[in-house]
């Protein structure tokens, strides 16, 4: 039996993406407790604007990008590539594109990259996420601070210039 291929393709956010990023946000949220739908909206629209504004903040010249696959929006990834390190900033794919290796070869991708540049590689993932922390131990990051809510988290190159 032969499987059709994904494909797996970047392209840079436009503000017509607004309403799929909500939905992917919503989609990884959830570790919220049940809440009355109305409430719960109100809530994930404000954190929702709150995550998006702290990151065009901290990280204004950072590429977001829409992930595609099979030309379908199915995630978004936000990196910044600063003199010292490479930053994840924000990796996110729809509950239907999960556990399929999609976020596996974006990270390898930015870990070839950096190994390239001698460049450590970082990110912060939610204590809450274990399934991405497991995907990011199982692809050598160690952890370098722990706290309540995130996990900083670090990869070394292996070939530093």
């Amino acid at each position: 039996m032969h499987l059709p291929e994904t494909v797996l393709h970047l392209r840079r956010e436009t503000p017509q993406d607004r309403e799929f990023l909500a939905r992917l946000y919503r989609s990884t949220r959830d570790d919220l407790p049940l809440l009355p739908a109305a409430i719960l909206e109100n809530l994930l629209a404000m954190q929702f604007h709150a995550q998006q504004a702290g990151h065009r903040q901290q990280y204004p010249d950072a590429e977001f990008c829409i992930i595609e696959t099979n030309r379908e929006p199915s995630g978004c990834i936000a990196v910044h590539r600063g003199a010292e390190e490479i930053r994840l900033v924000n990796l996110a794919l729809l509950p239907e594109v999960r556990n399929r290796g999609h976020g596996r070869s974006l990270v390898r991708s930015l870990q070839a990259e950096a190994d390239a540049a001698g460049k450590r590689l970082t990110l912060s993932v939610s204590s809450q996420n274990a399934g991405a922390q497991r995907l990011y131990a199982a692809l050598g990051f160690d952890i370098v601070n722990d706290s309540v809510t995130y996990r900083e988290m670090v990869w070394l190159p292996q070939h530093p210039s």
